[in-house]
């Protein structure tokens, strides 16, 4: 069992600041940081995101001085030629299978 734990409510309180701050709705913070809507719904619930979402969030919070050796930025997302949706690559450099395509890129 792990320690430590987020504090989501924290972290919740620190994400609404910023956002108010900025004059953005959580929308327009999902946008800026390429997270879906979902992911503040959940923090605002004090439910737990997957790590990488934290990490985005902690960078766009400008909070990553300390952690800075261990966060990379990701690869930027792909779109699909046809829907033009954009889509995180795979390791092999492609995207995965989707309704609009029938084969990966």
């Amino acid at each position: 069992m792990s320690t430590h734990r987020l504090d989501v409510p924290e972290l919740h309180r620190l994400l609404d600041a910023q956002r108010r701050n900025l004059g953005l709705t959580w929308r327009a913070v999902g946008r800026q940081v390429g997270l879906p809507v979902s992911v503040f719904t959940r923090i605002g619930k004090g439910r737990s995101i997957e790590a990488d979402a934290l990490i985005t969030l902690i960078v766009w919070l400008d909070l990553d001085a300390e952690i800075a050796c261990i966060v990379e930025p990701g690869q930027p997302k792909i779109p699909c030629p046809k829907c033009r949706r954009l889509f995180e690559p795979k390791n092999d450099g492609t995207v995965r299978v989707h309704t609009c395509e029938g084969t990966a890129l």
